[in-house]
């Protein structure tokens, strides 16, 4: 059975990651403000991110060389998305990170914290200068999410968002500044270049860049073609 010109290596890793990806169940709060009332009913759900995984391989028998050189095995992967993951990318309730980024910031705290700058919504219109800056508040949920919430000490926790904080401003051209200040609170503060186009812009000579990326990529197919499975998805969990 053959996979590929690289022996199946990038393919058992794809699965092996996919294998992660399916017993992870992410912690969702959904909170409800009433318009009237000063109540918050705050909703905590543990959700799969995918679905079923299915493997679809071709075995050949194959008995004589000349077999052996036309003909090779193959093997397809079916990834389902998980129901709520494709609820929250039809509703525009998601973000598109650049992997290329994303492994060069590591699978470690500064990665993380670079995942959820990215994904905050509450990011302001641009400034005069064109950039844009935001402030977390960091209560006990927030140090959680980053993933410091074990420390005993809150100082220790902000001293290492402000460690994290500078490796991503070393490795994204898009961010000036990352770092924990105290202001009405204790805050995460980031500052960063204003609007999607300029950022991706700014980041497309950077070292970490794959040579197989084109800078100028145009990433609107590959959306479409993303909500397209994920409408598929949801379609077939309904029949």
């Amino acid at each position: 059975m053959v996979y590929g010109e690289d022996g199946g290596k990038n393919y058992r890793l794809i699965l092996a990651s996919m294998l992660r990806l399916a017993t992870t169940r992410a912690c969702v709060h959904v909170v409800e403000s009433d318009p009237v009332l000063a109540v918050q009913r705050v909703s905590t759900g543990y959700v799969a991110l995918l679905g079923d995984i299915w493997l679809a391989t071709t075995q050949l028998d194959l008995r004589t060389p000349r077999q052996w050189g036309a003909l090779k095995g193959s093997t397809s992967l079916r990834v389902e998305i998980g129901h709520w993951s494709a609820q929250e990318v039809l509703a525009n309730r998601s973000t598109w990170l650049d992997l290329d980024l994303l492994r060069a910031l590591g699978a470690g705290l500064s990665g993380r914290v670079w995942v959820a700058l990215e994904a905050w919504a509450r990011w302001p219109q641009r400034t005069l200068d064109g950039h844009e800056e935001c402030a977390i508040g960091l209560g006990e949920p927030a140090l959680q999410s980053l993933g410091v919430g074990g420390y005993d000490r809150s100082r220790d926790a902000h001293r290492a968002l402000t460690r994290a904080g500078r490796q991503v401003v070393l490795r994204d051209p898009a961010y000036d500044f990352v770092s924990v200040q105290k202001r009405a609170g204790w805050c995460l503060v980031a500052r960063r270049v204003s609007g999607a186009r300029a950022r991706a812009q700014a980041r497309s000579g950077a070292s970490w860049r794959s040579a197989g990326i084109a800078a100028s990529k145009r990433q609107r197919p590959e959306r479409a073609a993303v909500r397209a499975a994920v409408r598929d998805s949801l379609s077939d969990g309904a029949t």
